[in-house]
């Protein structure tokens, strides 16, 4: 308990955070906002609050955006803090059936390679119109995740070494983690493409898992290190110029590893391409059309990695860039939150559409 009090007692309540916060923007409630919940904590690990339900919801109610942690004067470590307190008030909640669905695919390649085959199933046998039309997801209390099943598309099977396709610069490893080949397989070979189009051998460890976030932010910290300590291994002894990640919300996780040597060259691909001085300008072509840029919490917050995507955009020809304003913080995603709280994850995902709208862009 000791460590929650120190980092807690950091914050001086200047409120500096209050207008920053997603949660309380939306409700106006102290309680939802950053110097609320560490006041919470202070006053449940002093002994000054009774635990309840009520105290356990506001601090729950935390996305862990980390937008209060850019503005904050006295440095306050709010995700460490709100993570350690998860692990040691929450060991015993009772987690949704969602949420225990989306931990056991995430966390076991037997339970992918069944939800890959599941999905295929499901969406190409018309039993997905026949379970909606009967309310069945609803019933099963799964209608949300449902909702968010991506179309299924037949994934191509990775191999675990690909060759730079131009003059060599070295090897990186590919984090593709729980989801990318079952959910994500466009973006990973996008990546695989781009990176070996700009002279790196890109290698993707077959051992690799996932990140660890959902488990950690859901205050599961025994099953994060255990994943951590997995992907540790998994990239060890292969001489990488970098570790890229091509899911900014993993890359953070992967960036917090307790293990430097490791976390220190975890970098989102747009930083890494970047850094790496790759130009693509001259092999691209023109595109007359705008692109309305939304930077993840995840990348401007954790990562510090926001101008990568900006400037990698920038390199297409005759394409314009228009950015969302600094008021839309978070689109309420936010790992499994937009399961468990999906009132606030859908206004604050409809404020972010209805900005973006108003740009016109075309994509």
């Amino acid at each position: 308990m000791n460590n929650l009090l120190a980092d807690a007692d950091i914050c001086v309540k200047c409120g500096l955070c209050l207008p920053t916060c997603p949660t309380y923007t939306k409700t106006q409630n102290e309680n939802e906002s950053p110097r609320g919940r560490i006041a919470l904590i202070q006053g449940l690990v002093g002994g000054q609050l009774n635990d309840s339900k009520a105290v356990r919801a506001h601090i729950d109610n935390c996305l862990l955006c980390r937008e209060c942690e850019r503005v904050c004067p006295a440095v306050v470590p709010y995700s460490r803090l709100i993570d350690n307190f998860r692990s040691q008030f929450y060991s015993e909640n009772k987690p949704s059936l969602a949420f225990t669905v989306l931990k056991k695919i995430s966390h076991q390649k037997s339970a992918q390679r069944l939800a890959q085959s599941s999905l295929k199933l499901y969406q190409t046998t018309g039993l997905q119109k026949i379970a909606r039309s009967l309310k069945i997801p609803r019933l099963l209390h799964l209608d949300k995740m449902e909702r968010l099943l991506t179309h299924y598309s037949e994934p191509t099977p990775l191999a675990d070494y690909y060759s730079a396709t131009a003059d060599c610069k070295g090897t990186v490893g590919l984090f593709v983690g729980c989801m990318g080949s079952l959910l994500d397989s466009e973006t990973v070979n996008a990546a695989i493409k781009v990176l070996t189009a700009a002279g790196f051998n890109v290698a993707i460890p077959t051992q690799q898992t996932c990140c660890g976030a959902l488990a950690l932010h859901s205050g599961d910290r025994e099953s994060a290190d255990h994943l951590a300590g997995i992907n540790i291994q998994a990239f060890a002894n292969q001489s990488l110029t970098a570790i890229v990640s091509i899911a900014s919300g993993c890359g953070s996780q992967l960036q917090d590893y307790a293990q430097s040597e490791f976390a220190n060259k975890v970098m989102d691909i747009s930083q890494f391409l970047m850094q790496a001085d790759c130009n693509f300008s001259e092999q691209l072509k023109p595109l007359a059309a705008s692109v309305c840029l939304h930077t993840p919490c995840s990348l401007k917050n954790a990562m510090r990695a926001e101008k990568g995507a900006l400037q990698l955009l920038q390199q297409i020809p005759e394409l314009s860039i228009k950015k969302l304003p600094d008021t839309i913080v978070c689109c309420g995603s936010a790992g499994s939150y937009m399961l468990e709280h999906s009132v606030m994850a859908e206004a604050l995902l409809a404020d972010l559409l209805n900005t973006a709208s108003t740009t016109q862009a075309n994509y």
